[in-house]
């Protein structure tokens, strides 16, 4: 008996072809199950899941925005869950929220007979998330950002410590293997539209192209550098220490060198590269952290322009020649800086510091006054990663330490002896509270090989700090303004940087005239003046002089 095929119509209006018998009696439609619709998308889409074992043919995965179509090796595991579960080393990509959002969608939309609602809303959830966190590249680059984030990974912790990994590790064959499988999971985002608009019929073409792109700016394709910049990653340099974290640019060009290959098994020395300059986790993307409930956070890095303040710069000076000592791998101090509120100690501490260390891979943490008993316990998580260059910053911190805890933590681990486990990448630059008593013969602050102070400007230093945030704002001042300045700031405190910034903030009116200045150009501060009124209480045989090494012995050669 002789078949033939008629065009029929199903329920949704999707055409499908009917066999028809030469006796002219129709026979009825082939019924898709859910196994056999569910093989069908995700061999569509890429997926050999080893039904068709006699199919030795490669599964080629449609890649339009990645240039010619790579042939993929097979990874054969029985559903989409277990692709995903069978992950040996970057198990982390994927049990994020926006990994485990992928996988619900993905799952959801093969069940059978799955409602047109819950297809559609776990797909929805996905977009949302992966909208969220701003891979403007798509689904395939939020894997490659985490790929390179590499949180919890242990290979690339291990990379991060050694700086390389001998190549007949056994460990790197799981690493290949999580990269193909990863690489397998990068479905293009039209790809996926286009197959929930499938599963379901209801949602329509306008939802498949509203679905096809989560990103908020003019799509590209992981191989177009964002910037236009064409300037290559050279691939010569070993550093001896971490370097700061990769710009956006340089990002980019990473992930572009990784979905360049035609399997991203290729890209494993790439990646030893990678972690072994810029580091893993938190660590490898900010440069600013703080500590809090046991763990690195991503910090607040400031101000991105660094002023010039002349009353405060044999200070920033001498810190910023122990920072470059210190990220360069030399000798370097901890550092205690004592002066009144406002004097510019928490500038000093933090916009100055990360300035001057920033570009040699720095990494400052802020570490707060309620986690400031815990300062040992935050030098050993700096300690878990050696060749990072830390900076603990403690601001307000006040003295004398009463705690005798912290007491004991502090003078073992400053001194770097004893069984504190101080680590060797970690300094400590404190400042003391406006209310704080400083002095050398307490243990704690004789532990410090580097004592500043600051102090009350003069009214020649207030005028040129005045006029420094003028230029900045645009505004002419005259001495009537000056002399304004000068009396409010003297009622609030004295002569401070912060009064002065406060005072330019309540007068954003610029006046049109500029008056010629009658009050005498700023002198330097001097090197040997002692705190003044309301700096911290300091004893007289003990005063430490600005800008001075404690001991001579401490002075870096």
């Amino acid at each position: 008996m002789k078949l033939s095929h008629v065009p029929v119509t199903d329920r949704l209006g999707r055409g499908a072809f009917a066999p028809r018998c030469s006796t002219g009696r129709s026979r009825k439609p082939f019924r898709r199950t859910g196994r056999t619709h569910a093989l069908h998308v995700t061999n569509m889409l890429g997926f050999d899941f080893g039904d068709n074992e006699g199919d030795n043919e490669p599964v080629v995965v449609e890649r339009s925005a990645m240039g010619p179509t790579p042939v993929k090796k097979s990874v054969k595991v029985s559903s989409l869950n277990t692709l995903g579960a069978s992950l040996l080393v970057y198990s982390q990509v994927l049990k994020g929220s926006v990994g485990e959002a992928f996988l619900l969608a993905l799952s959801t939309s093969i069940k059978y007979q799955a409602p047109a609602k819950d297809v559609l809303g776990a797909y929805a959830r996905f977009f949302s998330l992966l909208q969220t966190v701003g891979n403007d590249a798509g689904w395939e680059d939020y894997v490659l950002d985490q790929i390179l984030m590499a949180r919890d990974n242990s290979f690339a912790r291990a990379v991060a410590q050694t700086g390389k990994l001998d190549p007949d590790s056994p460990a790197l064959k799981g690493v290949a293997y999580d990269l193909d499988v990863l690489q397998q999971l990068c479905i293009p985002m039209k790809n996926l539209a286009e197959y929930i608009g499938d599963a379901a019929p209801i949602a329509g073409p306008y939802f498949v192209d509203a679905a096809s792109s989560a990103s908020m700016k003019p799509e590209r394709t992981l191989l177009e550098n964002p910037s236009g910049t064409q300037e290559a990653i050279d691939m010569s340099s070993d550093p001896t220490y971490i370097l700061a974290p990769p710009t956006a640019d340089e990002l980019a060009q990473w992930k572009s060198l990784i979905a360049s290959k035609v399997d991203w098994s290729e890209a494993v020395p790439l990646l030893q590269l990678y972690y072994a300059r810029h580091g893993f986790g938190i660590t490898s993307r900010n440069s600013a952290l703080r500590w809090s409930k046991g763990a690195f956070e991503e910090g607040y890095e400031g101000n991105a322009e660094l002023h010039t303040w002349p009353c405060i710069e044999s200070q920033r000076a001498a810190l910023a020649q122990n920072t470059t000592r210190f990220c360069e791998g030399h000798p370097a101090q901890h550092v205690l800086v004592a002066g009144p509120s406002g004097s510019g100690k928490s500038w000093l501490l933090w916009e100055s510091t990360l300035a001057a260390g920033k570009a040699s891979g720095v990494r400052l943490v802020d570490v707060s006054s309620m986690e400031l008993s815990s300062i040992l316990e935050v030098a050993r998580g700096a300690g878990r990663y050696p060749r990072v260059r830390f900076i603990l910053v403690a601001d307000n911190a006040s003295l004398p330490v009463r705690n005798p805890t912290l007491v004991a933590d502090l003078m073992a681990g400053l001194s770097g002896s004893g069984g504190s486990g101080w680590p060797s990448n970690c300094l400590l630059y404190m400042a003391a509270s406006p209310d704080s008593t400083v002095s050398v013969s307490d243990p704690v602050v004789a532990r410090f090989g580097m004592l500043l102070t600051t102090g009350f400007m003069s009214e020649a230093e207030f005028q040129s700090t005045l006029e420094t945030l003028s230029d900045e704002q645009c505004k002419n001042l005259q001495l009537e303004e000056v002399a304004q300045a000068i009396n409010w700031a003297n009622q609030r405190g004295g002569l401070t940087l912060r009064a002065a910034a406060q005072f330019m903030k309540m007068n954003p009116n610029p006046t049109s005239a500029v008056a010629p200045s009658s009050v005498q150009e700023p002198k330097p501060p001097a090197v040997a003046q002692a705190a003044p009124a309301r700096a911290p209480a300091v004893d007289a045989a003990d005063l430490v002089k600005t800008s001075k090494w404690i001991s001579p012995k401490a002075v870096p050669k």
